[in-house]
C-alpha cells in the first residue's frame, strides 16, 4: 500500500506546487485592474480642457479673455507670443492645476 501511495502523493504534490509556482509568477499589471473612483476622478479633473475666445488683456504670461477666462500659458506652450495681444482670437486647452487654468496649448486663430 506504501508502495503506491508514495508515487501517487508525489505526483499530487508536483502538481500542486507547478500550479502554484506558475501562478507566482504571472504578471501584476493593473491594466486589467479597474481604477478606483479617486483615481477616475484625479484623471477626469486633469484632463485637458478647451477655450476659444478673444484675448482682452496680457500680463507676462497670463491671458485674459472678452469672458473673463484667465489663463496661464507657461513657456513650453509654443505660441508666438507677439501675437498674444488684446483683439486677437485664440483656441487655448488648459488644465485646472491648483485652482488656476494652465494652457497646455494654444493657437492664434485668423
Amino acid at each position: 500500500m506504501h508502495r503506491v501511495a508514495a508515487p501517487v502523493l508525489a505526483v499530487l504534490l508536483t502538481g500542486a506546487l507547478g500550479v502554484g509556482g506558475a501562478l507566482a509568477q504571472m504578471p501584476k499589471g493593473d491594466s486589467a485592474q479597474p481604477k478606483s473612483m479617486e483615481q477616475q476622478k484625479s484623471m477626469e479633473l486633469n484632463a485637458d480642457k478647451r477655450v476659444e475666445g478673444k484675448i482682452k488683456s496680457v500680463q507676462g504670461s497670463t491671458v485674459t479673455l472678452a469672458d473673463g477666462t484667465t489663463l496661464s500659458i507657461p513657456s513650453s506652450v509654443q505660441v508666438p507670443r507677439d501675437q498674444l495681444k488684446p483683439g486677437a482670437m485664440i483656441v487655448a486647452e488648459y488644465q485646472e492645476r491648483g485652482g488656476q487654468k494652465v494652457a497646455t496649448s494654444v493657437q492664434i486663430k485668423g
